[in-house]
């Protein structure tokens, strides 16, 4: 089986970068393709873990491939006509095509060609012979889910804090941690910021010897390091900056095109900007972890928790999912 996991300097060094495509914009072309194929595919009544595994697909190509080379609006419609047949939820190659072009302005749907049919159909066979047929991909959600049932504490703290986490790993696909980093690990690590952020502390969890001075997220996944996590959660906590959130505004894209925007809404309205410039100039002392936890606690306060671009939120998929806290 091959290995799907990079190093970064591998990552940046791709065949885009290579082929003239600066760093922050390959960035921004997957960020754009992930989201793409998760509008399409909610549109479409696909399942998450279709869509995700379709932005997994999308990842993995362009580790091979220049985004010179082939268009990120069509790889994506390819990626997600494939997972919907390995994840068996398939869709028609028209009723893909057909959404896509409802989601995209005519001269970004241009890219298509003149037979968008033949055009999705011809590139599937370069995806599958890219990824080498393999298909199965797993995703992080179930992780949490079976972490959450470890946990053990109050219920209702315990349930926000992992639709927080939900939240975050729906945002994770516009990044490359799924290139980086095994599914168990990246929910380990964004359960862990989601606890940060709901201010719950882990301190009890199935099979804990009393008196042992062992971290939850140790009982978890072996070998996993403070430092590992909180370049995760920085990963995740970049696409709220507000260079990300106006870089991936694109005018190309049609009025019915869904936000690009991150979890919970619009950012909260109330409070000056004087004062939370002065409030974040108070935190010069602390860790950039905990600034960069402080500042995307602001964006997220007085918002919901609805999950952007079609992925759901966690309380949204309870009734699919047989989940019982084991506290």
């Amino acid at each position: 089986m091959p290995c799907w996991y990079f190093e970064k300097k591998d990552i940046k060094n791709s065949p885009s970068f290579r082929d003239g495509v600066d760093t922050l914009t390959e960035a921004r072309y997957r960020r754009e393709g992930a989201r793409f194929i998760i509008d399409a595919g909610t549109k479409l009544g696909l399942r998450y873990d279709s869509c995700a595994t379709g932005v997994v697909y999308f990842h993995r190509f362009y580790m091979f491939h220049s985004f010179k080379e082939f268009h990120r609006y069509v790889t994506a419609a390819c990626c997600l006509f494939l997972a919907g047949k390995v994840e068996e939820t398939p869709k028609k190659c028209r009723d893909i095509i057909k959404i896509c072009q409802s989601l995209l302005s005519p001269s970004l749907f241009a890219v298509f060609g003149e037979d968008p049919r033949e055009e999705v159909m011809t590139m599937e066979r370069i995806l599958l012979q890219t990824i080498k047929f393999d298909l199965q991909i797993e995703h992080p959600y179930s992780k949490v889910l079976k972490y959450a049932k470890f946990v053990q504490g109050d219920k209702e703290k315990i349930q926000k804090m992992v639709q927080m986490a939900w939240t975050f790993i729906n945002d994770s696909m516009c990044t490359t941690l799924s290139l980086q980093w095994e599914p168990d690990i990246i929910a380990t690590s964004l359960l862990y910021l989601a606890s940060r952020l709901t201010k719950f502390e882990i301190t009890d969890w199935q099979g804990k010897i009393p008196g042992t001075k062992i971290k939850w997220w140790d009982a978890i996944v072996e070998d996993i390091s403070m430092e590992l996590m909180e370049d995760i959660c920085h990963q995740v906590l970049d696409l709220y900056s507000p260079e990300n959130r106006k870089k991936d505004e694109s005018p190309s894209l049609s009025p019915q095109t869904p936000s690009n925007k991150p979890p919970g809404g619009q950012p909260n309205a109330g409070g000056t900007p004087s004062k939370n410039r002065r409030a974040v100039r108070q935190l010069n002392n602390f860790s950039e972890f905990t600034l960069h936890l402080y500042k995307t606690t602001e964006f997220l306060k007085g918002t919901n928790t609805k999950a952007p671009h079609g992925l759901p939120t966690f309380s949204s998929i309870l009734l699919q999912i047989d989940f019982e806290f084991q506290i």
